[in-house]
């Protein structure tokens, strides 16, 4: 990795990992808009990927990996692609992870892991 992971990253890389074999359900709050997903999470891992010729894409991810479903705009429901759900980290401002959740800040949204 060209970026080194923080201790923060590490140990909310350990902290989801716990939850393997659980569902959890995440929230992504990006300018209003709000998205809903159920994972039956196996794993987690943090990704470097190459950058992009246009910077679109987070080249520093968390990565969840499981079956699940993301809600639509219409209420309706469909599988994750690829089986893996990701969370950019390269502009993360902070961490917090709690029993029963996790909220993830970063300069373009909030994410919110909730597991029971």
């Amino acid at each position: 990795m060209e970026r080194k992971p923080t201790e923060d990253d590490l140990q909310l890389q350990d902290a989801l990992n716990k939850l393997n074999g659980k569902l959890v359900h995440i929230t992504k709050e990006v300018n209003r808009d709000i998205d809903e997903t159920a994972l039956t999470l196996s794993g987690a891992n943090l990704h470097e990927r190459p950058k992009t010729i246009d910077g679109y894409v987070s080249p520093y991810v968390l990565q969840l990996h499981g079956k699940g479903r993301i809600g639509t705009d219409n209420a309706q429901y469909r599988e994750i692609p690829y089986e893996t759900y990701e969370i950019p980290l390269t502009n993360k401002l902070h961490t917090h992870v709690q029993p029963n959740h996790i909220s993830i800040k970063t300069e373009d949204g909030t994410y919110t892991i909730k597991h029971h």
